[in-house]
């Protein structure tokens, strides 16, 4: 990058930024260039799992330089403040990616997705730029939330590979121990650092793998199913769960399989027909994963094109699939409709004839599909007005329906702007009774997990996915 700092050793943290740099180099395949944590410290087992994950990688002269992680020195205040003196790393943490030219949607989304991490979280952002044209909003200076990390964009020679591949390359180059991965087309919720507590839960030495959300049709269905049409073909293998939405949550302990991803992703792109070697994730299950990195258990792959490797979200759903994972989250990306609502959700949203013929159960923790901004922002903004004066249920209606003024726009709506005194009151109405109750399935409304029995009375079969 053009106006990067780069050292030959890193430089103590009072020296960073300064200067006329834009830019200062954090991380790189060179470990000597690179800010590492100190020994003894409890990042050090997240950066040794780190290290071993991407080593293959950082060996590719055409991968190394895609590995390397820059600093944007307008938010350096906000980096010293999350970071230590003896690790540079984040405990827990959201991460997101983007590009694109200013005012572009893409930032508008954005926007949204730092103001409500802002809102409703006491965990940091950090928003990976890829590429030269993105520039950050001086607005997001005033979030001391937010972290903005610049990589090069994805450069290969070959068949192209998606943008959203960057997703995978963010996650890991965040230095992250535990996140939540989010799109700039989500908003999170209250409640969302659950899903913190849940990841490091349920991703472990034991299970080194990362996880998805249940996606809102299953994919694997037939006519007349819902969704029948969107039947994915591209993996002819058998599913362990159904579909995941590309929205996972990780801890440190899933970077290798991270990486195995993305390194046979990148050398198919280059080179189809070479054999990689990845990580064999089953001897976690049993030994560890500590114990796989130390033996170097590791496998041939040929890493050749295959249907299901044109996106990310294919790709890691067959890769999960591949080894037998029976781990998803119960649904908490939710379409942003649903959160209007009130209580006439239907009992069995996103059903399936496999998995879920009853429903899938479903959590109030954050929106998906939040691409237009004017709309978005309104929701928003009433959202956390609501959350910050809980008013009471009282006055709102008696019927299950969403009331005409929840829709924003609506002639309804428009006559409640002129009684300012009654407007957040009344529209808090449109979430009830989520702000109490955070979990819906299969008709029934609950407060919290452990208040959720692993089966209904109403429904045929066990749920078989993880609240957080």
């Amino acid at each position: 990058f053009a106006g990067a700092e780069r050292r030959e050793r890193p430089a103590p943290r009072s020296e960073l930024c300064r200067g006329s740099a834009a830019l200062e180099l954090l991380w790189s395949c060179d470990a000597g260039s690179s800010r590492r944590p100190a020994a003894g410290h409890r990042h050090a087992q997240p950066q040794h799992v780190l290290d071993r994950a991407v080593e293959d990688m950082c060996k590719d002269r055409s991968l190394r330089d895609m590995m390397s992680v820059f600093l944007e020195c307008d938010f350096v205040q906000n980096y010293l403040r999350w970071t230590t003196n003896e690790s540079d790393w984040l405990e827990e943490a959201f991460v997101t990616y983007v590009a694109g030219n200013k005012a572009s949607t893409y930032e508008w989304q954005a926007m949204n997705l730092v103001r409500s991490v802002d809102v409703f979280s006491s965990r940091p952002i950090v928003v990976v730029v890829f590429g030269e044209s993105f520039v950050p909003p001086m607005a997001w200076r005033a979030m001391p939330n937010v972290l903005v990390y610049r990589m090069m964009p994805i450069k290969l020679g070959g068949r192209g590979v998606s943008f959203n591949f960057n997703k995978l390359r963010a996650m890991v180059s965040a230095r992250v121990a535990v996140g939540v991965q989010l799109d700039t087309d989500q908003l999170v919720a209250p409640y969302i650092d659950l899903m913190f507590e849940g990841t490091r839960r349920e991703i472990n030495e034991y299970y080194p793998w990362l996880m998805l959300p249940v996606h809102w049709m299953s994919r694997e269905d037939k006519k007349p199913a819902p969704y029948w049409e969107y039947r994915f073909e591209g993996w002819g293998g058998p599913r362990s769960i159904r579909w995941g939405h590309a929205h996972p949550t990780w801890s440190y302990w899933a970077l290798p399989f991270l990486c195995d991803i993305l390194q046979e992703r990148f050398v198919t792109a280059q080179k189809p027909g070479t054999q990689i070697r990845v990580w064999q994730l089953d001897q976690a299950v049993k030994r560890g994963l500590l114990v796989v990195l130390k033996e170097d258990l590791k496998e041939m792959r040929k890493a050749q094109d295959e249907p299901f490797m044109s996106e990310d979200e294919d790709m890691m759903n067959v890769a999960l699939w591949r080894d037998k994972v029976e781990k998803n989250w119960c649904k908490f990306d939710l379409e942003w409709g649903v959160y209007k609502d009130r209580m006439s959700l239907q009992a069995n949203m996103y059903w399936d004839t496999k998995w879920y013929p009853n429903g899938v159960p479903i959590l109030f923790l954050s929106m998906h599909n939040t691409k237009m901004f004017e709309i978005t922002d309104w929701l928003l903004s009433l959202l956390a007005r609501c959350d910050r004066d809980r008013p009471s249920y009282d006055d709102c209606p008696s019927y299950n329906h969403a009331p005409r003024y929840c829709e924003d726009g609506s002639t309804d709506e428009r006559k409640m702007r002129a009684q300012p005194e009654k407007y957040a009151s009344t529209l808090c109405c449109c979430f009830q009774p989520r702000q109490d109750k955070q979990i819906f399935w299969a008709g029934s409304w609950f407060r919290a997990r452990d208040k959720v029995p692993m089966k209904l009375n109403s429904v045929r079969r066990n749920r078989t996915c993880i609240f957080p």
